[in-house]
């Protein structure tokens, strides 16, 4: 995410996956709370006993291509469609299961999937031409899609154009994230403070207080509209993150503590703060033992979907243990986040400095 505070991975960016007219605390609502693994769970039992819930389907669909399961994401995105051709949420499923597919899919595979998302997505927009996630989901593949496969910078600012008349707010972000592509920081900020004008909308504070969390930046104003959006929907994690993080940088240790409980109870399950800010207080060189303390918090529970992982968990661990003068110690983490990710180079890199 290009307006990451200090390198931070703020949250998932569930709000791309919202769909239009969700049910309370159905799946969709889940997911889009960061409830991630207990909307996978709804679904699944939903399925159980209506196997054509489209809503459950399309959902876990997403879920799936998020784990990286992609077979499985791919017939249940199918089923989705099946099960209601004629509803444009569905077809978008389908279109962001084979576009996730695609950024990690072979060089071979990326036309072909490249191929299916504009497919589904068309056919979304014919449904629906006001589709908002569609809109975006095209400005998106304009963006970032070579010309061989389709992509076409104008025609992705013609979709912005179009997301602009619908919905202002995710107009101006989109905006952004394309003055961010061009790496032109003074256009994005005026954007995304164009966003917070619209209708002052917790996502877009999200947004802008990502990009000024940064000390050289407005870490001030950013704290102010984090604790705004948190105020309005509790459920944002990105948004305890900031507040969290302003105050360690601050050494405000009680007051940190104090944030981070109220994440645990807004966001039950997700300790997502908690890894976050024990990132920052490594990296920063703050406070080992503080960061081992949340870390080993943050090891008590299962990853949120597509949160960090176990694995990451370890290798900051290791981190963290070092810092306090405990090699041995740093040096058995590293080998378990090594084992539980063997594709993970942080704890391999560490491993390779301490044992010389």
């Amino acid at each position: 995410m290009r307006r990451s505070v200090l390198a931070m991975t703020m949250a998932l960016p569930l709000a791309a996956f919202a769909q239009s007219a969700p049910a309370e605390d159905g799946p969709q609502t889940l997911m889009e709370h960061g409830r991630v693994r207990q909307a996978a769970t709804l679904s699944e039992s939903r399925l159980k006993s209506n196997p054509k819930d489209v809503e459950s389907l399309r959902v876990l669909a997403t879920i799936r291509a998020i784990e990286k399961k992609w077979d499985e994401a791919g017939d249940l995105a199918e089923k989705a469609v099946a099960a209601a051709p004629n509803d444009a949420d569905a077809h978008y499923a389908a279109a962001q299961v084979a576009g996730m597919q695609a950024q990690a899919a072979s060089v071979l595979k990326k036309p072909g999937l490249a191929g299916r998302f504009r497919k589904e997505t068309e056919k979304a927009l014919a449904i629906d031409p006001n589709h908002e996630n569609v809109l975006e989901g095209m400005i998106a593949f304009h963006r970032e899609a070579p010309g061989i496969v389709g992509g076409d910078r104008k025609k992705g600012a013609e979709f912005a154009e179009r997301l602009m008349k619908v919905d202002p707010t995710r107009g101006w972000l989109q905006k952004a994230d394309n003055a961010f592509d061009d790496k032109d920081s003074v256009t994005a900020e005026s954007c995304l403070r164009n966003a917070v004008m619209v209708k002052g909308e917790p996502r877009a504070k999200m947004a802008l207080a990502s990009y000024l969390i940064q000390p050289w930046r407005n870490p001030d104003e950013a704290e102010k509209l984090a604790r705004e959006a948190v105020a309005a929907e509790p459920w944002r994690a990105g948004g305890w993150t900031v507040i969290a993080v302003r105050e360690a940088l601050r050494k405000q240790w009680s007051e940190m503590d104090a944030t981070l409980a109220k994440a645990e109870a807004a966001i039950p399950g997700n300790f997502g703060p908690h890894y976050q800010v024990a990132r920052v207080l490594i990296t920063e060189k703050l406070d080992g033992a503080r960061a081992e303390a949340l870390l080993r918090r943050y090891l008590t529970v299962q990853p949120e979907i597509g949160g960090p992982s176990h694995a990451g968990a370890h290798w900051r661990l290791g981190q963290a243990l070092e810092m306090q003068g405990k090699p041995s110690e740093a040096i058995a983490e590293f080998q378990t986040a090594a084992k539980l990710d063997p594709k993970l180079d942080g704890p391999k890199k560490d491993l390779k400095r301490l044992k010389g």
